[in-house]
């Protein structure tokens, strides 16, 4: 958090940002909590103002692994954990999205994906956020489509440059970043549908990395036990912010 907004980060800015209007986990029920700062930190380019209104009048859900996720006309900023969004509706993977990451902005837009690890998500309504964000509040939105358009370009670059197994660590390693030490909910048949790899492709550069030790791979689960041996063999494009 920047040095020059920490002063506005006090005690009566969170009993408004913990406000019992919030859905929220049993474990954040009172008091500071890491959820808490992970949306104070995303709504950084806000004034202090607009970032205890966002916090107050938005609901956070939790997500399980698995769960599948279709948002439309919302500001959808992820909390915690992992989410893949579809690229036109196919399986084929358009963003591998973390905590910060602003999920869907427009209303004629809907997003859909999956949740590949556990996570929860804030959400308000497109109208409301206009309406009372401002325009500091339509600049946050226009700049993370803005970091969603940059996302995707490095992505089409990758797909021509690099070799498969730099790709699987990469996306990995993205995950790992977004949610370290969980399970990753991921089958290889998946993994190949998200970076547009044949499944014995992706078996192969499973087999790499599990054997240089940085994942272990099981059935529909993957968990990371190196991220600096992935790091090394990543190719670094999905992991850019």
């Amino acid at each position: 958090m920047p040095q020059e907004q920490s002063s506005a980060f006090a005690p009566d800015c969170l009993a408004e940002a913990c406000a019992p209007a919030r859905q929220r986990p049993a474990s954040a029920a009172s008091g500071l909590t890491t959820e808490t700062l992970r949306l104070w930190k995303a709504f950084a380019p806000l004034t202090p103002e607009r970032r205890r209104w966002a916090l107050s009048v938005g609901v956070v859900e939790p997500r399980r692994a698995g769960d599948f996720h279709l948002g439309a006309g919302e500001v959808a900023v992820i909390v915690s954990g992992c989410l893949a969004t579809e690229a036109a509706g196919s399986d084929l993977s358009a963003e591998v999205l973390g905590p910060g990451h602003v999920v869907a902005t427009g209303t004629g837009r809907s997003v859909a994906g999956q949740w590949i690890t556990d996570g929860e998500i804030y959400r308000v309504a497109l109208a409301d956020w206009l309406d009372r964000a401002g325009e500091a509040g339509m600049l946050h939105l226009l700049n993370a489509e803005d970091r969603r358009r940059a996302r995707l370009e490095r992505r089409l670059v990758c797909v021509g440059r690099h070799l498969a197994a730099a790709r699987v660590a990469d996306l990995l390693l993205s995950i790992n970043r977004a949610a370290p030490r969980q399970d990753i909910l991921l089958s290889q048949e998946r993994i190949g549908d998200m970076l547009g790899l044949r499944r014995s492709t992706v078996n192969g550069s499973c087999r790499a990395l599990e054997g240089a030790g940085g994942a272990r791979t099981g059935r529909g689960k993957i968990r990371i036990l190196d991220a600096c041996g992935l790091t090394k063999a990543a190719c670094g494009c999905h992991a850019a912010p």
